[in-house]
């Protein structure tokens, strides 16, 4: 049994879409390590996916206790929490954060109080291991003050949407504390490796680690019933750069071409909704096209057990630049046995094996999104193929279990 507590640091939880961070708690867990899981905000109301359970984390999270606007209320809670926690406070540490001479506003305001909240009280931490950059920074700030000892290793995973390219800029500023004090941090691609050394100044190490997946959990288990139709099925936000509306115009083309048997399943939620809604009834395909709401991770699995061909339009957001830096699910969908066809944007390429486990077409390449489908649809035997070696290549090099080794590395390697 290893003796290392690492405190995990999150925004939202439980959050359906980052079923990742979920599966490195778990995985770290089963090789012995104790993990304090610290998130600022806590989601309700959304599907729980069965990994939760495994080792009861619903019930093992410290939330954030958020400061009230109100002084006087804020001034309350503060007492309020020094009372109830009257036994396990590190007073050097409660009252550094109180020291309006060192401190200043963040002081008297008791800003650095709350930021400072989970590492106020007594605790073991050998390593702290924040997810994205903004809870990161988060973390530094606090370690900047001096609240955190200087010398406790601070990890930093970014995963995409925190290092925006049109912004790369401002992140000198954004990600001030964190790019001091930070010991390390990992990217899940080598494009998302690239767009962090063009925005941090200092020679941080940066590591590669891929978002891992449960592969005993994403396991074909029941054969593709018999059935009329050819599925094909998509699954994320329901935003711009997921291509969503292309994955409908590859369905309208598909069926212009007399592929009548063709479905297209789009799983997920978001802001293109109704867009989506409006595009299928203007297509005239509501027959064709079935929007599923966000799911667990086993409705998923049965959906993709009843499917043909995963499919991943994504593109650059016009905005931000924004693409994909992984796409987990495409990983998801080849542990499946599901050939994956997806675009060349962002990170997307790096997680599959052109050619074999799958395409990789030009982003908004219509045309040849349509001729690779075509050649899947056509060919049992091909998907097949593909769908054993998409298996393979997840295993050797994405199983959430094989991936915590190259991770412990890491906190070795910064400890």
């Amino acid at each position: 049994m290893k003796s290392k507590h690492v405190a995990i640091v999150v925004k939202y939880f439980p959050s359906v879409s980052e079923t990742f961070i979920v599966n490195q708690i778990n995985a770290l867990k089963a090789v012995g390590y104790q993990v304090t899981l610290l998130a600022y905000h806590k989601v309700e109301g959304i599907p729980i996916h069965s990994s939760l359970y495994e080792y009861n984390l619903l019930n093992e999270v410290h939330y954030f206790g958020k400061p009230p606007k109100s002084k006087l209320k804020r001034l309350f809670v503060f007492f309020q929490w020094v009372v109830e926690h009257l036994l396990t406070i590190n007073w050097k540490c409660l009252f550094k954060s109180l020291n309006i001479f060192e401190h200043g506003k963040d002081a008297y305001t008791l800003k650095l109080f709350y930021e400072s909240q989970w590492f106020i009280l007594k605790h073991d931490f050998d390593i702290i291991h924040a997810h994205f950059g903004m809870n990161g920074n988060r973390i530094a700030y606090v370690k900047a003050k001096g609240i955190i000892s200087k010398t406790l290793p601070l990890l930093t995973t970014f995963h995409g949407y925190d290092m925006t390219p049109k912004e790369q800029d401002g992140y000198k500023a954004i990600y001030k504390y964190l790019f001091e004090y930070a010991s390390a941090f990992t990217v899940n691609t080598p494009y998302l490796e690239a767009l962090l050394k063009q925005a941090s100044p200092n020679k941080t190490p940066i590591f590669i680690l891929p978002l891992g997946i449960d592969t005993h959990l994403f396991l074909k288990k029941h054969e593709r019933l018999e059935s009329p139709f050819f599925n094909m099925v998509f699954c994320g936000r329901l935003i711009d750069l997921k291509g969503p509306d292309l994955a409908v115009d590859i369905q309208k083309r598909l069926l212009e071409l007399g592929y009548n048997h063709v479905r297209l399943h789009l799983i997920g939620s978001g802001k293109q909704l109704i867009a989506l809604q409006q595009q299928i009834s203007a297509y005239g395909i509501k027959d064709y096209v079935h929007l599923h709401s966000a799911m667990t991770q086993e409705a998923i699995i049965s959906l993709y057990e009843q499917s043909d061909v995963f499919l991943f339009p994504g593109r650059y957001d016009t905005d931000t630049g924004r693409a994909d830096t992984q796409g987990l699910v495409i990983q998801e969908a080849q542990a499946m046995e599901l050939p994956v066809v997806v675009s060349d944007v962002g990170g997307l390429k790096y997680g599959l094996i052109d050619g074999e486990t799958g395409y990789v077409l030009r982003e908004d390449d219509l045309d040849g999104f349509v001729k690779a489908i075509e050649s899947l649809l056509l060919d049992d035997e091909l998907r097949e193929q593909m769908g054993k070696k998409g298996r393979q290549f997840v295993e050797q090099f994405y199983d959430a279990e094989e991936l915590v080794e190259r991770l412990e590395n890491i906190y070795k390697a910064i400890s």
